[in-house]
């Protein structure tokens, strides 16, 4: 049986570079009304969490400022910049980016408004 392709089925994806976390245009399509975001590791389910804040809750500094990353991109793709956190999950997986950007699947959390970066579900 044929199994037509539609070119909108697009995956979303993290791409995770010695600087910074790139998310791609389905995963930035989740999270575009996000002026900032908060980043979390869960370090025993290895995952990535990214809580998009718009710009008003940004401005209300109901968080901690060094807990805040201002998003930066285009029109399709979002980037997360911190050489700081992804050192850190370098750390957990025992990679050095340096050695080359890998790609990894991401979920979105409706319930918790999060996009979730599944670090053992590698996209080659």
């Amino acid at each position: 049986m044929i199994q037509w392709f539609n070119k909108n089925d697009k995956k979303m994806m993290a791409t995770i570079y010695p600087t910074n976390i790139t998310i791609n245009k389905p995963g930035l399509d989740k999270i575009s009304h996000a002026y900032a975001a908060m980043v979390g590791i869960d370090e025993e389910e290895k995952l990535i969490a990214v809580r998009p804040l718009t710009k008003s809750q940004y401005d209300s500094h109901l968080y901690e400022e060094g807990s805040i990353f201002v998003l930066s991109g285009g029109k399709t793709y979002t980037r997360i910049s911190s050489t700081e956190f992804v050192n850190v999950v370098s750390d957990l997986l025992g990679y050095d980016f340096k050695n080359g950007v890998k790609k990894f699947s991401c979920t979105y959390d409706d319930k918790n408004d999060m996009l979730m970066i599944d670090l053992r579900k590698e996209v080659a």
